[in-house]
């Protein structure tokens, strides 16, 4: 029989091992449904613009910007920044273990470009990356903020801007922090996102 320490150490490992993983869970099913959110297709919606048919198809932020308007596209630049906040900040803040916050962001991806039950999946999701790599690697975000600035200005193109921007924080994020899980978890979204704008325009070039 254990000794009363080490037996109660044990309980409190397991009941601490218990609570991340109904933690996790949570946060998993709270992550696919704010991946489901569109905003840029209820503000197309509210326009009366069908988006989905106009200029890249996309309902992400540049979309809205070109065929609705300014304040519209930086609206939902914003807010989808928002959501990559609101599936990190908290694991981050409350001192959760980061790979809660890693299996936020896959099923976040489950439900904005695969599985999406209110319609058709959502954009390409290039802000909300920008948003959980600001929480993830706040320093390597920070880092490649002004030469990407300066790629935006030169290049006036904002896919060529952010997958500049998602490489540096990466890597200036992995030589910063050192995390691999953060860093991990930064690059499993822009993997995700450079597959679908890759898959995304060659689609808009074969119906042109």
């Amino acid at each position: 029989m254990l000794p009363f320490t080490e037996k109660t150490l044990f309980s409190r490992k397991s009941y601490k091992s218990l609570n991340y993983l109904i933690i996790s869970a949570i946060w998993a099913i709270t992550s696919y449904f704010i991946g489901t959110v569109s905003i840029g297709d209820y503000i197309a919606k509210f326009k009366k613009v069908d988006i989905r048919s106009r200029g890249t198809g996309n309902p992400g932020a540049s979309n809205i910007y070109a065929e609705i308007g300014p304040v519209y596209g930086v609206s939902v630049f914003f807010i989808d920044i928002a959501k990559g906040l609101i599936i990190t900040l908290p694991v981050v803040l409350l001192e959760y273990p980061i790979w809660i916050a890693t299996i936020g962001i896959i099923f976040f991806l489950l439900g904005h470009m695969v599985i999406n039950p209110w319609g058709k999946p959502g954009g390409i999701g290039m802000a909300t990356t920008m948003g959980a790599g600001i929480v993830l690697l706040p320093m390597g975000a920070l880092i490649a903020v002004i030469p990407a600035f300066l790629i935006l200005v030169i290049t006036r193109r904002p896919s060529y801007t952010g997958v500049f921007a998602f490489i540096a924080t990466i890597i200036a994020g992995w030589l910063v922090h050192l995390d691999l899980l953060a860093t991990t978890s930064v690059l499993i979204l822009a993997g995700a996102v450079l597959v679908k704008f890759q898959f995304q325009y060659r689609d808009l070039e074969t119906h042109k």
